[in-house]
């Protein structure tokens, strides 16, 4: 048992393994919930945030929404989404253009996008330094934690930004600067939150000098991120030139088109953000960012109870309760690994000598399978630069915030549980009575659950 164990192809046999069931239950019902008797494109319900994307989706690929839904009078052609740059929309259009309008098109980008983070997820491990098992206890966390599973099955804009930045990272873990900048760039224009990955490599970097011994100058590792950001940021402008002519930003507000080209376009999605604030505290499924951590508030993206269907609901099946929430067994470990990750780096644990050497070197080769590499640093600089700056926002700016805005967290938390475990690997009883939690959690927390 213990040779089968350390077989270098066996957590990537598992990784597929578990790649195609987290593809399968993301496409299982995939055009449900549906209105009776269902022979339409629109008896297919769009689940919360597809509301708009989906909607804008249909505007751009020149199909009128229906009469009442978001956006239905907006001109064909044009982005009405304006807020949001335009790339998850042109590819739920162009599926549209290829499968017709219904719920392949709407999800299927999601359902790749989904399966490209798990993958990512391993690569960003292994870029790290960390073992194969580790690689794939991160992999199989994303897999199976509801937040993500959600995100991978509706046509959002959240999962793809999530795929972009983990394999971005990634790929400046090993050294690929300018390839990882342009792969955020893509991120950056399916959601500009993604943008956060590039405070995720500075705070990777900080981590790298911190850790080593003697220490260099700080800016020994400048020279990297700076080709990362640039990259990203020229890419993203680029990018969002050419998307503005294939469907031109157009807004709601003003029944106009927006004006100033590309920097108008950036000026009108900053000037959309900053004025989501809740001064008054949070509302409705709204939430503070400290709450996130307890799992508190989680968001009912959809619930229907064919047997007692509520307001508007009526004659729509199955039996549906779609939540954005973490699993549990997850964020239960999730503060004590990342403090653990802090106080190794506090006391300079081992890792390579910089960001771009960790992987497949002798770092991962000494500690075998379970080699923990630099897993729990990323995952800390990750966590750091990905939720401290809504933190921030919300304290300063009163900055409007919601459970779900965890997508992109979580894959540092997903690296810091995994080295975590792996440290503890020989309290079998304990760490199997973990797993069994997280498995029942996925079961519990599907949104198409027979047991319940």
């Amino acid at each position: 048992m213990s040779s089968r164990v350390r077989s270098p192809s066996l957590p990537v046999a598992m990784l597929l393994a578990v790649s195609v069931l987290s593809l399968g239950a993301r496409v299982a019902w995939l055009g449900s919930p549906c209105h009776a008797p269902c022979t339409t494109s629109t008896d297919h319900l769009l689940i919360f945030d597809e509301a708009y994307y989906v909607n804008a989706a249909r505007v751009i690929a020149g199909i009128a929404p229906p009469a009442g839904a978001n956006y239905a009078t907006s001109p064909l052609g044009d982005d009405p989404n304006s807020e949001h740059p335009q790339l998850v929309k042109l590819v739920i259009a162009g599926s549209i253009e290829l499968f017709g309008d219904g719920p392949l098109a709407w999800r299927l980008g999601s359902l790749l996008a989904g399966s490209l983070a798990i993958l990512g997820i391993w690569a960003l491990a292994r870029a790290a330094g960390a073992g194969r098992w580790i690689a794939f206890g991160a992999a199989g966390l994303m897999a199976a934690d509801n937040l993500l599973l959600v995100a991978g099955r509706i046509g959002t804009l959240d999962i793809y930004a999530v795929a972009g930045m983990v394999w971005a990272v990634a790929l400046y873990l090993r050294g690929r600067r300018l390839a990882g900048g342009l792969v955020l760039a893509v991120a950056i224009a399916c959601k500009e939150v993604a943008a956060y990955a590039a405070l995720v490599v500075v705070a990777v970097e900080a981590c790298a000098w911190l850790v080593r011994r003697p220490r260099p100058s700080p800016l020994a590792g400048a020279r990297g991120a700076v080709t990362f950001c640039a990259a990203a940021a020229a890419g993203f402008v680029g990018l969002l030139a050419v998307m503005d002519r294939i469907a031109p930003p157009w807004d709601p507000q003003t029944g106009a088109l927006v004006s100033g080209g590309v920097l108008g376009h950036i000026g009108r999605m900053i000037t959309y953000a900053s004025g989501q604030s809740s001064p008054h505290g949070p509302r409705g499924i709204a939430s503070y960012p400290w709450e996130w951590l307890g799992d508190y508030k989680p968001i009912p993206y959809l619930g229907i109870d064919p047997a007692r269907p509520s307001h508007g609901l009526v004659h729509d099946h199955p039996a549906t309760l779609f939540l954005g929430m973490i699993s549990p067994p997850i964020m239960l470990l999730a503060l004590p690994a990342l403090a653990v990750a802090a106080v190794r780096v506090w006391r300079g644990g081992r890792a390579p000598r910089c960001a771009g050497e960790a992987a497949g070197g002798p770092a991962a080769e000494a500690g075998g399978e379970f080699a923990p590499g630099r897993a729990a640093e990323i995952g800390l600089a990750w966590f750091l630069a990905t939720f401290l700056p809504f933190e921030l926002l919300s304290l300063i700016w009163q900055r409007t915030s919601y459970l779900y805005y965890m997508v992109i967290v979580m894959p540092g938390i997903y690296l810091a549980v995994a080295a975590l475990v792996a440290r503890h690997r020989q309290r079998r009883a304990l760490v199997m009575t973990w797993i069994a939690a997280v498995l029942i959690a996925v079961v519990v927390m599907y949104p198409f659950d027979p047991l319940l």
